[in-house]
């Protein structure tokens, strides 16, 4: 091997390290910028449903627009000051925090996934879990990322399921029956779309036969037509025939009855009158 093989060979080897090292230093710092995006938003979340008044206060001046929309299933509000009110009277009338079991988070949307722990004050002993869902919005700003829209999602099955005698009858008797009952009209509509496909075939087939026949009929009635109408006209033609040779013939005897008859009216006979004179 010579020299400029070692060369090549040793700037090639240098080309793919420097390749791999820009590789995976942009693959580690996306992973870095992942992460820190991730530990952002935990600290959002944990914050934002916590029930210490303060921290909700940070939270609502330092990360919300003053223009935010709060959505709930009950309510929808506009303001940060009159979020800050709701969340004050949500948390005299609950007593239990809720949890938060995961977040998806793509920079701008991220999707808290909780359970929220419904605790009456005036009735401790009442405890429901109920899994809901919050969604929050992000806004870029000078500032930073700021949330314009905090939306609470509760689903009526979590709010079923979470109450233990309708969560049992629901879960083993009302999805039972509907799912019978469902199963059995989904039996139902396909044994009637199998039908409703047979019975248009079938049509379909009796129309096409019913055209033939049509148009076979159609050919044989124009056929026997055009063979009677030449048949009537060759009749006429031939009585036609028949009626000029008889008037024909009628009119040479004319003619010839006239050809014998003219000899009588030829000179005037003589009588014993015109003798006399």
């Amino acid at each position: 091997m010579g020299m400029s093989d070692r060369s090549y060979e040793s700037s090639s080897m240098t080309s793919a390290s420097e390749s791999n090292l820009s590789s995976y230093n942009h693959d580690h710092e996306h992973d870095t910028v992942a992460e820190r995006n991730m530990e952002f938003i935990w600290w959002i979340a944990n914050r934002l449903t916590s029930y210490d008044e303060e921290m909700h206060k940070e939270i609502l001046e330092d990360f919300f627009t003053d223009d935010a929309k709060y959505i709930h299933p009950a309510l929808t509000i506009e303001g940060r000051y009159n979020i800050r009110k709701v969340f004050r009277v949500w948390i005299s009338l609950n007593k239990d925090e809720p949890e938060v079991t995961n977040i998806v988070f793509d920079g701008h949307t991220a999707v808290i996934s909780l359970i929220q722990n419904l605790r009456p004050r005036l009735f401790p002993l009442v405890h429901l879990s109920v899994p809901a869902t919050t969604t929050l919005h992000f806004r870029d700003s000078p500032i930073g990322p700021m949330i314009y829209s905090h939306q609470d999602s509760w689903t009526l099955e979590g709010i079923v399921q979470s109450m233990p005698l309708l969560g049992w009858w629901y879960d083993h008797v009302v999805r039972n029956v509907l799912g019978a009952v469902l199963t059995s009209a989904g039996g139902f509509l396909h044994t009637a779309n199998q039908t409703t496909g047979y019975l248009q075939f079938r049509a379909e087939e009796v129309q096409k036969i019913s055209s033939e026949i049509i148009e076979k009929s159609n050919a044989e009635i124009q056929q026997r037509s055009k063979e009677m109408t030449k048949k009537a006209q060759s009749i006429v033609d031939h009585a036609r025939g028949t009626v000029e040779k008889r008037v024909a013939t009628a009119r040479e005897e004319v003619r010839r009855m006239r050809e014998m008859m003219r000899p009588l009216a030829g000179p005037k006979a003589i009588t014993a009158t015109d003798t006399v004179n």
